[in-house]
């Protein structure tokens, strides 16, 4: 599955993005869901009043209005990889200027890689994509990520143009 949206400017990295494909935010709720849907059934099935067909019927119509609201929110959630900042969308916008990050780390919790950016003021902010969960193409992103923050982390972002001059 590819989980990034399409190259818009190739190895630049100005404007790249990557984001969660609809597999990344999708699977993990769906698999949450069911199983909680299958531990209330087996829960019900044990006691002495089981749940009836229409009462499961109703727990998984549920839970799939639960994945399908997960479907459509977070497709905003990603990084946009700028000349003066990496642009961080988790819930608000947060721009993370290039020479503030002071290393990139691949951490791997319960069998998915992610990125953390360490921050020069000592706070770490975990990147909502690239992520390694169902996206073969993990490494490589790191690899643009990580050459696209070496390339500028010495530099300071581009100056802000001088206000034009008052006329006389």
């Amino acid at each position: 599955m590819n989980s990034s949206a399409p190259r818009a400017a190739q190895g630049s990295g100005s404007g790249r993005s990557f984001r969660l494909g609809l597999a990344q935010r999708v699977l993990p709720g769906a698999v949450g869901f069911l199983s909680a849907s299958l531990v209330l059934y087996a829960g019900q099935f044990l006691t002495d009043d089981p749940m009836s067909a229409r009462d499961l019927g109703q727990v998984l119509g549920w839970s799939l209005v639960g994945v399908a609201v997960l479907a459509l929110t977070g497709r905003r959630r990603g990084v946009t990889l700028t000349e003066d900042a990496l642009v961080v969308v988790h819930g608000a916008r947060r721009d993370l200027p290039w020479s503030g990050i002071e290393r990139l780390e691949v951490r791997r919790v319960l069998g998915v890689s992610q990125v953390v950016a360490h921050l020069a003021d000592g706070r770490r902010t975990t990147l909502p994509a690239p992520t390694s969960f169902v996206d073969a193409r993990f490494a490589e992103k790191v690899g643009e990520l990580t050459e696209c923050w070496e390339a500028r982390r010495l530099s300071p972002p581009p100056a802000a143009a001088p206000p034009p001059a008052p006329a006389p």
